[in-house]
C-alpha cells in the first residue's frame, strides 16, 4: 500500500524530536570549542610588496598596464618561494626543530605567497606559532625577495655596465697617450720661444737696415768726392765694406727669419693637429664617462623593481584555530547531521507503518 510524502507530518516529526537537533549542536560546538582550545596557536604575519614599473626610459613604460602584464608578474612569486631563500630563513630562525621534517613540507605550511590578482602587491605570509618571529621572517623573506630580484637585474645590466668600462679604459688610455704626446711636443718644440727670435731678428733687420741704407748713402756721397782727395776714397772704401758687411747681414738675418717662420708653422701646424685630436679624444672620453655614471646609476631599473611598502605587523590574534568559525563549523555540521539523521528515521518509521498492515493481511 503507498503512501505519498507528508511534509506537514516531516514537520511535525522534526518538531517533536528538536532536543536531538539541540544536542547534537550542543555537542558539536562543545567539542569544537574543546578541540580548538587543545591546538595549538598559530599566527601569521603578511609583509606586502610593490611590483613598481621600469624605471628611466626604458620603452616598456610606454606601453599600458594590461590584465596580461599584471597575471605577468606572478613569476615574481618565484623569488619569494625559492627553496634557497626558504633554506636560507629556516636556518637564520631555527625553523627545522628536527631532521625528519622536510624542508618542502615545512615550506607549505609556514609560507604562503600570493599576487594579489589585478594589482601588482605581492603578499608574503608567514605562519609560526611565536608571532614575533613570525613578523620576523615574513620580512625578512620579503627583504630578501626584493635584493634578489635587484640583484638578478643588475645581474643583466653587468655585461653592459663592463663594456661601456671597458670603452672608458681605452678612452682614458688614449687621451693619456695625447696630453703626453702635448706635452713632449710643448717641450721639444716650443713656439712662444722661436717667435720672439722671430721678432727680435726682425726687430734686429729693420735695425740693420737702417744702417745699410745710411752706408750705402755715405757710399754714394764718397763716391762724388773720391775726385777731391786722398781722404774721400778712403772713407768711400770703409763705406763700401761696411755696407757690404750690413747687406750680409741683412741676407742673413732674412734666411734665418724666413727658416724660423718655416719652422714655426710646422709647429703650429702640429700643435693645432694634434690639439684637435686632443679635443676629440677628450669629448669621447667625457662621453664614454658620462654614459657609464648613467648605466651604473641605472643599473638594475631597466627592469621591473620590487619595493616593501607594508613590513608586517606583529600579530595579535592567532590566526588558526579560528575558534568562531570552528564552533559555527562544528553547529552547522550537527544541524545538518542531524536533520539527515532525523529525516532518514521519519522515511523508516514510514515505511514501518506501511507494511504491518499489509502483513498482517497476508497473515490472515
Amino acid at each position: 500500500m503507498y503512501h505519498s510524502f507528508d511534509a506537514f507530518e516531516y514537520i511535525q516529526y522534526l518538531r517533536s524530536r528538536w532536543l536531538v537537533v539541540v544536542t547534537a549542536c550542543g555537542l558539536a560546538a562543545a567539542l569544537a570549542f574543546g578541540i580548538s582550545l587543545l591546538l595549538p596557536k598559530q599566527y601569521t604575519a603578511t609583509a606586502s610588496v610593490i611590483i613598481e614599473p621600469p624605471g628611466g626610459s626604458d620603452a616598456r613604460l610606454t606601453t599600458a598596464i594590461s590584465a596580461m602584464y599584471l597575471e605577468s608578474l606572478k613569476t615574481y612569486e618565484l623569488f619569494a618561494t625559492s627553496d634557497s631563500l626558504f633554506v636560507k630563513a629556516a636556518e637564520r630562525f631555527h625553523l627545522r626543530l628536527n631532521d625528519t621534517t622536510s624542508i618542502e613540507s615545512l615550506k607549505r605550511k609556514v609560507l604562503k605567497v600570493v599576487k594579489l590578482r589585478d594589482t601588482k602587491v605581492l603578499e608574503i605570509s608567514a605562519t609560526l606559532s611565536d608571532p614575533q618571529q613570525a613578523q620576523a621572517l615574513a620580512q625578512y623573506l620579503a627583504t630578501e625577495t626584493v635584493n634578489t630580484s635587484h640583484a638578478e637585474n643588475l645581474a643583466s645590466d653587468r655585461d653592459f655596465i663592463a663594456i661601456g668600462a671597458q670603452q672608458a679604459d681605452d678612452a682614458r688610455r688614449r687621451l693619456d697617450e695625447l696630453e703626453k704626446e702635448w706635452g713632449a711636443l710643448a717641450a721639444n718644440e716650443p713656439v712662444e720661444s722661436l717667435q720672439s727670435e722671430i721678432d727680435a731678428d726682425v726687430t734686429l733687420r729693420g735695425k740693420v737696415e737702417v744702417q745699410l741704407l745710411a752706408a750705402e748713402s755715405a757710399v754714394a756721397e764718397y763716391k762724388q768726392q773720391a775726385q777731391e782727395g786722398s781722404f774721400a776714397r778712403a772713407q768711400l772704401n770703409a763705406s763700401q765694406a761696411r755696407a757690404a758687411v750690413l747687406a750680409a747681414r741683412s741676407r742673413e738675418l732674412q734666411r734665418s727669419t724666413q727658416e724660423k717662420s718655416a719652422t714655426l708653422a710646422r709647429r703650429i701646424a702640429r700643435r693645432q693637429a694634434l690639439e684637435a685630436t686632443l679635443d676629440v679624444a677628450r669629448q669621447s672620453y667625457e662621453t664614454v664617462a658620462r654614459n657609464l655614471v648613467e648605466a651604473q646609476a641605472s643599473a638594475g631599473s631597466h627592469s621591473e623593481r620590487l619595493r616593501i611598502i607594508d613590513p608586517g605587523i606583529v600579530p595579535q590574534r592567532p590566526s588558526s584555530p579560528n575558534l568562531p568559525l570552528n564552533v559555527a563549523a562544528a553547529l552547522f555540521a550537527a544541524l545538518i547531521a542531524s536533520v539527515v539523521y532525523l529525516s532518514c528515521a521519519f522515511v523508516y518509521r514510514g515505511r514501518q507503518t506501511r507494511y504491518e498492515p499489509f502483513e498482517r493481511e497476508m497473515r490472515v
